[in-house]
């Protein structure tokens, strides 16, 4: 495969039409495990984006980078651009792919017509919000639930993490872009096989080697992972996961021991204070976070989206807003 392609100062060009490639590509495909045609692709990938970045950086002689585009979801391949000796500083926009257009033309409207350059980019929490009433007024529409008030929702949720329980975590405005941020998250212990499975089997129904991803406090990153040089809140880059640290997060290592982090700070307090209080339980302040949504479905924005998805997948434990949900006939 890497010869499909060459790289040319800031021009990547292909050897062979599509249709060429197509045909060589099934060709390669049907001799090849698809392991290792990902594997091939994924090598191809980072090879051309690190030496086309590389040029660029050598020709423009600017060391602080912003990337955006559906290519850079690809966060192996943006480990090995992080990787560069001549890159000082880099950001990922939170929605790299298509939605993120309608982003950018806003903000170049603004600066049409208000002259606005620049913006502070403190969390990616832009979507949709709901208030106590419309949350309280699904859960009375819903049958066969249990719900109460509850005064320490992060302490709650740490507790139930702890004793390998998968829980739904809905709060606040909904994330803007692809990743859940800890808004619209289903929420595990990092370092358990038995509650990944149990999440796969009822939930996400991922293949075996698709891993989940972490979430942990930015005050651990430097402990659990290597060559932790910024902040990444946006879950936008892989790091290599430091050796004593591989077995509590076991659950979210891809097989290269790498994985794909969000660190959290003060932009979200009450999903702090849940890695803290999982930190005082276990040690470390780091969990398993994936996406609240059932396989192939549309992530979760409204409280009637949860409580649907939490009675389609059978699950116990909810934490919609302020209130504590308990599906009390779901499976153990």
């Amino acid at each position: 495969m890497k010869d499909f392609f060459t790289v040319e100062g800031h021009n990547i060009k292909a050897k062979y039409n599509f249709f060429k490639q197509m045909e060589m590509l099934e060709r390669i495909l049907w001799n090849t495990p698809r392991e290792q045609f990902a594997y091939m692709a994924q090598q191809m990938l980072e090879h051309m984006l690190v030496k086309f970045f590389s040029n660029l950086l050598d020709e423009y002689g600017i060391g602080d980078v912003a990337m955006a585009g559906g290519l850079m979801s690809n966060v192996k391949a943006n480990m090995k651009i992080r990787q560069l000796d001549k890159l000082k500083k880099w950001f990922v926009f939170p929605h790299m792919g298509d939605g993120g257009m309608a982003m950018g033309a806003a903000m170049y409207i603004n600066y049409v017509l208000n002259g606005v350059t620049n913006y502070k980019f403190e969390n990616a929490y832009l979507g949709n919000g709901y208030s106590e009433e419309e949350i309280l007024s699904a859960l009375r529409k819903s049958k066969g639930l249990k719900y109460e008030v509850e005064k320490d929702k992060s302490k709650h949720a740490a507790e139930l993490i702890d004793k390998d329980n998968y829980v739904f975590w809905f709060q606040g405005r909904m994330e803007y872009g692809p990743r859940a941020l800890g808004n619209r998250s289903i929420l595990a212990k990092a370092g358990s096989e038995y509650v990944k499975d149990k999440l796969n089997l009822y939930v996400k129904q991922r293949e075996w080697f698709q891993p989940f991803a972490p979430s942990m406090l930015l005050s651990e990153a430097k402990r659990l992972l290597e060559d932790v040089k910024g902040y990444d809140k946006f879950m936008t880059m892989a790091y290599q996961v430091k050796p004593e640290a591989r077995e509590v997060m076991k659950s979210v290592v891809h097989v290269d021991y790498t994985a794909r982090p969000q660190m959290v700070s003060n932009e979200n307090p009450s999903y702090k204070a849940l890695l803290e209080h999982v930190k005082k339980l276990e040690g470390y302040g780091v969990i398993l976070n994936t996406s609240f949504n059932i396989h192939g479905m549309p992530i979760v924005m409204s409280p009637e989206d949860a409580i649907e998805t939490m009675l389609k997948t059978n699950t116990r434990y909810m934490f919609l807003g302020n209130y504590f949900v308990e599906n009390e006939k779901a499976k153990e």
